[in-house]
């Protein structure tokens, strides 16, 4: 399957652009350990504020475009100057202390600039029906959104998106099955039965499905989230993990470099194209002085 990074990006969005989360909650900060985390393959992957990026963009064009027709269009907000809610945040289940205590492992309430969006997307559902029908067209497909996205991805390569997503898949498996990650898995599973909790990989413990018999994490579900990061910190299930992980992703990697070089161009080229109509027809988004950390900076436990 050959595709646009563009319409990859929308795919992902449509998971990471929504919550079910209460709104009027607080979002939590994200944890110092879940903001490092960082694969090579991420490199040639659409991070989260690189979604919105690309989600903007295309918003940009269609409210020209609604505009141009006569319609009124309520923008999207423009991305956020940091990531509040990083794709790589349960990668290797639950991590984050303040998650565990307040929601255990029902998913967090959004930030404010997801909330915000979400509104908008709402307020587009209810859209008079020739107005919804010129943004997305009869069949929910066309429509200015769809010139949009067309426009946008005019100049970008196109790339099998699949090859990626099995890239990612096969490497992420493959570090499950990797001795050393076994034996931490072990090692977690084992502190984790201490406190009387049976699971073989925490992500069954973040999965299980009584959590989601309640609305509101229960006691129960807050002791297992709590001794399910406290097991993760006592074994270094995520220190070793990682690395396993970063080093059969560099080999993979070195293995491709045709695949990899068309992955990274179309990459560059997507983000080139989002960055300029954004410079054309609205206000950059906000730049973090802060760049993210890569492995070399971060200080690997036992």
């Amino acid at each position: 399957m050959r595709t646009s990074l563009v319409l990859w990006a929308g795919a992902l969005l449509a998971v990471v652009g929504c919550s079910t989360a209460p709104a009027e909650q607080t979002a939590p900060r994200v944890g110092e350990q879940v903001a490092d985390l960082w694969v090579p393959l991420d490199e040639y992957s659409l991070s989260r504020p690189d979604l919105l990026t690309v989600q903007y963009a295309e918003d940009l064009l269609a409210g020209g475009c609604m505009r141009d027709a006569g319609l009124p269009w309520e923008p999207l907000p423009p991305p956020p100057e940091e990531d509040s809610d990083p794709l790589n945040r349960k990668r290797y289940g639950l991590v984050e202390p303040e998650l565990a205590e307040r929601h255990g492992y029902h998913p967090p309430p959004p930030a404010e600039d997801q909330r915000t969006r979400d509104r908008v997307w709402q307020a587009r559902e209810a859209l008079p029906r020739d107005h919804w029908t010129t943004a997305y067209g009869e069949d929910g497909e066309g429509g200015c959104l769809a010139e949009a996205r067309e426009t946008l991805r005019r100049d970008v390569p196109a790339v099998d998106t699949t090859l990626l997503n099995g890239y990612i898949g096969q490497t992420y498996e493959a570090s499950r099955e990797h001795p050393e990650v076994v034996r931490a898995l072990d090692g977690w599973s084992t502190c984790m039965r201490a406190e009387g909790f049976d699971y073989a990989d925490p992500l069954d413990a973040n999965g299980d499905p009584a959590w989601a018999e309640t609305e509101e994490p229960s006691d129960l579900e807050i002791t297992a989230a709590r001794t399910d990061v406290r097991c993760k910190e006592e074994t270094g299930l995520v220190e070793v993990w990682s690395a396993v992980e970063e080093g059969i992703q560099r080999e993979v990697i070195d293995s491709h470099p045709e695949d990899f070089a068309g992955f990274a161009q179309a990459k560059e080229a997507e983000l080139d194209a989002a960055r300029s109509v954004i410079a054309r027809h609205g206000p950059a988004p906000a730049q973090s002085d802060t760049e993210p950390r890569r492995p070399s900076d971060v200080v690997l436990g036992p």
